[in-house]
């Protein structure tokens, strides 16, 4: 094959794996984008190509893939987001990689089975390390498609990943049936590839149009401020012009039977310290709020801070203060519940953004702080905790599952607070980093994901990006776009039962871990074997 036609299907193939990120391109190419690799890849093994060869071949593909899928990561650090697409290509070519070794060694069967384990363990994996990335999962291309991904309740987002992969496979073994002129075994298959497509939509549509919303009704009022990250966040204007802006909203479509205010990620930005949150001006502001509307519990994202003593077993994110030596404090990026009981239940967001909220592995790492991204607020390696907290109301009818910005994108981790009682969930996020472009607008549709796998609704309340409110069927009832200032009020759902996704979590991540652990020990025994012999 030309060098040249070669290069252009690699780049196509890239192509057709990004273009599912768009709001407007349907998901369905991506049952055929990773067909063109397993063609070549075939190819590459009847003549003899080595590892090089190959890797650096995908690696074009997957770079291709993640650059125009997260292009908008560049809008926050040029250098940031080459990083990003770099890294995320490099670990996608190795994945390939080494289940391209397996399909060398023990024949096309084997290695596509390979294939589909290992790629689901890549993503288990990117779901669950310090260095989590797992946007561009391969069933989160479906979250503008919830019609069709209402399964998701019993598999999660990986169920979709496992749909997709068997797909490309289904169209791999059947057009290379018809290029051997194996019309019948080509018939077979492709009758095959449009029973996976069909059957589980039509089950889909059908679990769609039965299902009917379950529990208690909470009425929401979300709060988009609309404030610029760049310009007015963090310098523009004072955190006290921004609480009176989000007063002043919240006023404007405040009744009597709103049970919840619900305001953006980091919208109080007071350097709280939480020993004495009930000292706090702002806090004490949105108190006098919620004494005028005593229904209405005030839930809001903010900049805390905790005291240890040095005596204390300190986090590896602590840090000393510069005069007073026997104290050190942690940092966090929280979100906090007000109501009339005067108890302020707090939630450290603990899915961080590597290389602006975290550095991997801070407790041997913590040189790496000074190379944070400054993206406004506070800077370096934040604390977090161990389980995902809930806030009640006094009644005990509501509870709310406080989920800050980028830990949307993580379905099991979601479960934790579903399991710990949660029967809504809240969103609190800052898009505007990423301008108007299709950052905001993925980041929306992996809400609807969570809605579905949990089935439980949700109330968004970004800075700017999109605020909605979603139903447990991943719908949106209604939103606040892009750059508008204002608030949405409804009605959602308090969903109390369990999915077997949020008992069960990511098992079809975890049992392909297992058989992928069981390929590379094959490809280890063999390539002793070889070294011995």
């Amino acid at each position: 094959m030309h060098k040249a036609i070669r290069i252009l299907i690699l780049v196509l193939a890239g192509v057709i794996l990004a273009l599912p990120w768009y709001e407007l391109v349907p998901a369905w190419p991506l049952f055929v984008g990773f067909f063109p690799l397993l063609l070549l890849g075939k190819k590459w093994i009847d003549e003899g190509r080595g590892w090089r060869y190959t890797f650096f071949s995908v690696f074009l593909t997957f770079f291709v893939w993640s650059a125009i899928a997260t292009w908008w990561l560049c809008h926050a650090t040029v250098g940031g987001g080459i990083f990003a697409f770099l890294v995320t290509a490099f670990l996608m070519a190795i994945t390939f990689q080494l289940s391209h070794g397996v399909r060398k060694r023990f024949g096309d069967r084997m290695g596509l089975i390979a294939f589909v384990a290992i790629w689901i363990a890549y993503e288990q994996f990117f779901h669950n390390s310090e260095v989590a990335w797992p946007w561009l999962t391969l069933g989160n291309a479906f979250g503008n498609e919830v019609k069709v991904i209402q399964w998701y309740e019993f598999t999660g987002v990986l169920g979709g990943s496992l749909w997709v992969l068997v797909g490309n496979i289904a169209v791999y073994y059947s057009v290379n049936a018809f290029i051997k002129r194996q019309l019948k075994l080509g018939v077979s298959y492709a009758t095959f590839f449009v029973l996976l497509l069909a059957l589980p939509t039509a089950y889909s549509y059908s679990l769609y149009n039965g299902y009917h919303e379950k529990g208690e009704t909470a009425n929401v009022l979300v709060v988009q401020p609309n404030v610029d990250p760049y310009g007015e966040k963090f310098s523009g204007l004072t955190n006290d012009q921004q609480v009176e802006l989000m007063l002043d909203i919240a006023l404007q479509g405040i009744t009597p039977d709103v049970d919840y205010v619900v305001t953006p990620e980091t919208s109080i930005d007071d350097r709280i310290w939480e020993h004495s949150i009930t000292q706090n001006y702002s806090v004490n502001r949105l108190r006098d709020f919620v004494d005028s509307y005593p229904r209405a519990k005030w839930i809001s994202g903010a900049t805390t801070l905790k005291l240890y003593d040095v005596r204390d077993t300190v986090p590896p994110t602590s840090r000393r203060f510069s005069m007073q030596k026997e104290y050190v404090y942690d940092r966090f990026n929280s979100a906090f519940q007000i109501d009339t009981s005067g108890n302020y239940p707090i939630y450290h967001k603990s899915k961080l953004v590597v290389g602006v909220e975290m550095m991997p592995y801070p407790k041997y790492f913590r040189m790496l702080e000074k190379i944070s991204i400054d993206l406004g607020g506070i800077v370096g390696s934040l604390g977090t905790q161990r389980s995902r907290g809930v806030f009640y109301s006094q009644d005990r009818r509501f509870a709310v599952a406080p989920v800050i910005c980028y830990e949307s994108v993580f379905g099991e981790y979601l479960s934790g607070y579903t399991r710990n009682g949660a029967n809504l969930i809240f969103v609190v996020t800052n898009d505007g980093w990423w301008k108007d472009t299709p950052g905001y607008r993925q980041h929306l549709s992996y809400s609807r994901i969570r809605a579905i796998e949990q089935r439980r609704a949700i109330a968004r309340s970004a800075n700017t990006g999109i605020s909605a409110l979603i139903n447990q069927r991943g719908d949106v009832l209604d939103s606040l776009g892009w750059w508008k200032r204002g608030s949405i009020v409804g009605s959602i759902r308090a969903n109390n039962a369990l999915t077997l996704y949020a008992v069960s979590g990511d098992f079809v991540g975890r049992i392909a871990s297992l058989v992928s652990a069981l390929f590379l020990l094959l490809l280890l025994s063999k390539a002793l074997m070889r070294k011995k012999g």
